[in-house]
């Protein structure tokens, strides 16, 4: 081993420089990608119906029920009373 440092430093100096090439490159990595939460289940009516005009895309502008659930969600959201 001796002989390979005195003999040929370019050599050394490129085993070197990859050494740091991968050891960078491990500590770089992020890892183990972070799993993407579930969506959570529409549990009531209201949210069934959020849903629903949600997934009507433009034609939910025009029909009434979206209007109305818009409406009451605006109102929970906002602190309008007690939904119930």
């Amino acid at each position: 081993m001796r002989a390979l440092f005195r003999r040929d430093p370019l050599g050394v100096a490129a085993v070197i420089i990859a050494i740091c090439a991968i050891g960078a490159a491990v500590l770089a990595s992020p890892g183990a990608p972070t799993p993407i939460p579930a969506a959570k289940p529409v549990s009531n009516a209201a949210s069934a119906e959020l849903a629903r005009c949600r997934s009507l895309g433009e034609a939910g502008g025009a029909d009434p029920d979206c209007h109305a659930a818009w409406a009451e969600s605006r109102r929970r959201f906002f602190g309008g009373g007690d939904p119930s």
